[in-house]
């Protein structure tokens, strides 16, 4: 079986590319809506309410003011688009506070989730690498140690990359991901059929 969490089971190299692209599409998937929804969607719809709360309150304020000292005449047409204007910075201003305060308080969450994405994928791409390595005949501490650091290595990147994105941080780290695809590629080239199941 090309999918299967048994050890026993060998995996060829067809089988053990499908694993690791499909944990990564897995992994990447959730680890972006992680993102969108702890940095976009969470803080953003308080951030909107709060815009538009502050806009509505500046507008009335400076209405009121205005009509108290005109002694309750008219407003111009041109007071009103003022206030609007002044309004709407105002919201605009608070919204902005209000989405930059949100995303420091849903950061923690975010990155959470992204270790849980990335333990995942590490998980279980060991295992579909652990399955390749038994049926390629390469046992032994330094190919454990091969296998498995690059899995990591690529899982981890995969699953930060909306974080180190977000921070600028992507092109300056992809070297991670890069040492980790060369650690794996003895393990993708290798020979089938050449172990025994344990």
């Amino acid at each position: 079986m090309t999918f299967s969490l048994d050890l026993t089971q060998p995996l060829g190299r067809i089988g053990y590319l499908a694993n690791l692209v499909f944990m990564g599409v897995a992994c990447s998937a959730f680890a972006w809506l992680s993102h969108v929804v702890m940095t976009e969607t969470l803080p953003g719809s308080h951030a909107h309410h709060e815009a538009e709360a502050v806009a509505q309150s500046t507008y009335a304020e400076a209405v009121a003011k205005a009509k108290k000292e005109s002694k309750g005449a008219a407003l111009t047409a041109e007071q009103t688009a003022k206030f609007k204007e002044a309004a709407a910075a105002a919201g605009k201003k608070k919204g902005e506070e209000s989405l930059k305060h949100g995303r420091e308080t849903w950061g923690p969450f975010e990155v959470f989730l992204l270790i849980i994405a990335a333990v995942f994928m590490g998980g279980f791409a060991s295992i579909a690498g652990q399955r390749r390595m038994n049926d390629a005949g390469l046992h032994g501490t330094l190919w454990l140690t091969v296998g498995h650091l690059g899995t990591w290595l690529v899982s981890g990147y995969v699953a930060f990359l909306p974080y180190l994105d977000a921070h600028g941080l992507a092109k300056s780290w992809a070297v991670v991901a890069i040492a980790g695809a060369v650690l794996l590629l003895p393990v993708l080239l290798a020979g089938e059929g050449k172990g025994e199941a344990h």
